[in-house]
């Protein structure tokens, strides 16, 4: 606010309180009142009132406005070190500043709010397993580039009425507040259970599965939709291919296990012929791009879904963009990360 003297900061937020606090209101009327001032923008007003309602008024006269000084901002960097987690607020409250001076240190070291993201948790045991698997994939695509090609990884995911909407990201972008709504919460719930298959660049499913899967029904699954899903590859791809399972109590059970063994040389899983880590789905590209990409576009018409659609069975398959999904160089990325910290915590028991 410096660039403005005591006199048009306080006409400034008169007219915004007068126009009750609509920002294009007070625009155009303080266009009127002033017209032989310089011309303002609707973010001016509100800018200069939030920063009023924070500092207060801290020019009166020729009283200037605190500088920050070298050891204002060693303190603040000296807080960030040893707590990353502060807010700005916090900051500003234990040394007596406002949180626009914090926040412009911190942006001048380059400093950003980077936020955490829920990932499956892994237990000390998991590493090794997750480094014993990678070691795997990289051996064989050394010895075959086009190893990743033959693999075909599998996921199931439930989707539920309410699903799960990130709010930060929905907003509406009006010159008045419309007090929009949208529904969170309801009295009726269901949910639907959707199995998806990928090799390659090809997408299999979704196919609609039972309420709730368990060794029998997943075995029916694999003797029938399963089967006619692999009916519609290719047969370069079905005699060459690995199935993935991420080792699900259906997929544990013996009979399961037997029927993979009859008809599959080698397949990954539980007690399978490769070992799947448990707690993996990060090594598992139908859960970090199909689940979230199928939820993103999915759950808003899930009501739609359960009401019909969900009795029909989808085995179509088709093919995606490589950079979304199946990508050899994505996934070779996340298993060099996996067995960085696998070596890590090696080192550290």
């Amino acid at each position: 606010m410096n660039e403005y003297s005591s006199q048009h900061i306080a006409d400034i937020h008169f007219v915004y309180g007068l126009c009750n606090g609509s920002a294009n209101k007070a625009v155009v009327e303080y266009a009127r009142r002033f017209p032989n001032r310089r011309t303002l923008n609707a973010r001016t007003f509100v800018r200069i009132h939030l920063r009023l309602a924070e500092n207060g008024i801290r020019r009166l006269g020729n009283e200037r406005t605190r500088v920050l000084s070298l050891q204002d901002e060693h303190q603040i960097l000296q807080m960030i070190t040893q707590d990353p987690s502060l807010s700005i607020r916090r900051i500003a409250n234990r040394l007596s500043l406002s949180k626009w001076s914090v926040w412009k240190i911190l942006k001048r070291e380059g400093l950003h709010p980077y936020h955490f993201r829920r990932v499956q948790e892994i237990l000390e045991p998991d590493y090794v397993r997750r480094a014993i698997f990678c070691s795997w994939i990289f051996r064989e695509t050394r010895y075959d580039p086009n190893f990743l090609k033959r693999i075909m990884w599998t996921d199931e995911a439930t989707f539920t009425r309410s699903g799960y909407t990130n709010y930060r990201n929905e907003h509406l972008w009006l010159q008045e507040n419309p007090h929009a709504i949208r529904p969170s919460s309801f009295q009726h719930k269901f949910s639907v259970n959707v199995w998806a298959g990928m090799i390659d660049d090809i997408l299999i499913g979704p196919i609609i599965l039972p309420e709730t899967m368990n060794s029998p029904r997943f075995l029916n699954f694999l003797e029938t939709n399963f089967l006619d899903a692999l009916l519609e590859l290719p047969l370069a791809y079905r005699s060459r291919m690995i199935l993935q399972l991420d080792g699900a109590p259906a997929h544990f059970a013996l009979l399961v296990r037997n029927h993979l063994n009859a008809h599959y040389s080698s397949w990954i899983g539980r007690g399978g012929t490769i070992a799947w880590p448990p707690r993996s789905p990060d090594l598992t590209p139908l859960d970090f791009f199909f689940v979230g990409h199928t939820q993103t576009k999915s759950v808003c018409k899930c009501a739609k879904y359960a009401r019909g659609v969900s009795r029909k069975n989808n085995s179509s398959s088709k093919r995606i963009a490589r950079r979304q999904g199946n990508d050899p160089a994505l996934y070779a990325t996340r298993c060099t990360k996996s067995n960085s910290m696998s070596a890590e915590t090696r080192r550290s028991l």
